[in-house]
């Protein structure tokens, strides 16, 4: 396997780093999921080092070096990040110090034993560190405790275990999977924030049926959302929807062919913070039951969702629950316009679950996504005018007046009625 992790440490700003390193007369290691990444010729674009000293230093000059940012990710524990690029075309490298007396400690004190490797980033080293055999458990594509305190020593590598495997496409060693249900109590103990973003990456993931159904088993999703009281067959149930709509998920280029590259990126978006559009879609296929409303008010909080997600959350399920008639094809603009208007800020992930669960049909949840990314303005920064522009047209300050206005314009250039500058001054004089 050496020629797979040989290539990253050619790379000119690890090769930089080494040489920043020896420097300082720091020792540096390359570790954890960017080489594991490496061994498995994954696309790299996060890198986790290891440092024997100079925490603040080497980082610091080599976001110097590099024309990067450099911060802290945990000032007290010394752990630091430098990005350079943004968004997709982004490259990031976190700091720690050394956990344990020296590097075969630190990797012993790791989550798992893929992630246990390490590369020395000294001039002429290339010798790979596997000390817990994590490089056997990646060829067998297995994801193994690196010791039986794992757990212990951080409560969410349970739920990061599961991730692990939906996104390595890895299954879980069965001594791991049970400590992960003797252990599965000390979720309790974690951040909500820490669990949610974990459980949005599974739901995210491919295989989720697969990812909750091992949650189930453990316990851990009966602890991170409030369904501990339902029975094995709600339990089914609920995994069930939420597979039905990663099914709708995939078809999507069969759905919407025109429009399919647009309801891709939508879904990867965010809502907020690190909740994807898609993963609150799945989450509300999991909610989405009767007492829906109040399974989701739990959820917010044991989870630490924010106002607008919630926002959605709620609207998601409430879409699934009573979809709305619409009139005959040719006739239904304005009340294509008014079901997303009603329901901002969601989108098209309005219709997934819909879709799943045969509410609609696809020929209409097509003709929805058609009129939404053609047609519809969503807010104020896409019309034709400004709120600043109306208020002048026509001498008035902001307020419901001026916000009136502003919704009769957003629809006007939503149903095609205007379509320039000229056409939308006119309609706001017409209309004031």
């Amino acid at each position: 396997m050496n020629h797979r992790f040989e290539k990253i440490l050619s790379n000119e700003n690890i090769r930089l780093l080494g040489r920043l390193a020896g420097s300082l007369c720091v020792r540096a290691w390359l570790v954890g999921g960017g080489l594991r990444d490496a061994v498995m010729e994954r696309p790299v674009r996060d890198y986790d080092f290891a440092l024997d000293g100079a925490d603040q230093e080497l980082p610091q000059e080599l976001a110097s070096r590099i024309g990067g940012k450099f911060f802290w990710l945990d000032r007290e524990r010394r752990q630091s990040r430098v990005v350079k690029g943004r968004g997709e075309e982004s490259l990031t490298w976190d700091f720690a110090p050394l956990r344990g007396r020296d590097i075969l400690e630190d990797l012993a004190l790791r989550d798992f034993t893929v992630n246990s490797l390490a590369v020395p980033l000294a001039p002429g080293a290339s010798s790979l560190l596997d000390p817990m055999k994590g490089l056997p458990d990646i060829e067998s594509g297995v994801i193994r405790s690196c010791s039986p305190n794992a757990f212990d020593h951080d409560p969410l590598r349970l739920v990061r275990a599961v991730r692990f495997a939906a996104t390595l496409g890895f299954s879980i060693e069965p001594g791991t999977a049970r400590d992960m249900r003797l252990k599965s109590h000390l979720i309790s103990l974690v951040a909500g924030e820490r669990v949610r973003d974990e459980l949005c990456l599974i739901l995210s993931a491919p295989g989720v049926g697969v990812s909750l159904e091992t949650l189930r088993d453990t316990g851990l999703l009966q602890l991170m959302l409030p369904i501990g009281g339902d029975s094995a067959e709600e339990l089914r149930e609920r995994i069930s929807r939420a597979t039905r709509v990663e099914t709708a998920v995939a078809r999507c280029d069969q759905f919407f062919p025109s429009h399919r590259r647009r309801v891709a990126d939508h879904l990867h978006g965010f809502v907020e913070g690190g909740v994807s559009v898609l993963a609150l879609t799945t989450l509300a296929g999991l909610l989405l039951v009767p007492d829906a409303r109040t399974r989701i008010g739990e959820a917010c909080e044991r989870l630490r969702l924010g106002t607008r997600t919630r926002v959605e959350l709620d609207t998601l399920c409430d879409c699934a629950a009573s979809f709305p008639s619409f009139p005959e094809e040719g006739r239904e603009g304005r009340a294509f316009y008014r079901f997303f208007r009603d329901r901002q800020p969601a989108g098209p992930e309005l219709l997934l679950l819909p879709l799943s669960e045969r509410l609609i049909t696809p020929e209409l949840a097509a003709r929805l996504v058609a009129f939404y990314f053609d047609h519809y303005r969503s807010t104020d920064a896409d019309l034709l005018l400004s709120g600043g522009q109306v208020m002048e047209m026509l001498g008035i300050a902001p307020g419901p007046e001026l916000g009136r206005h502003m919704e009769r314009l957003r629809e006007a250039e939503s149903l095609g009625i205007v379509a320039t500058d000229e056409e939308a001054r006119a309609f706001i004089r017409k209309s004031g």
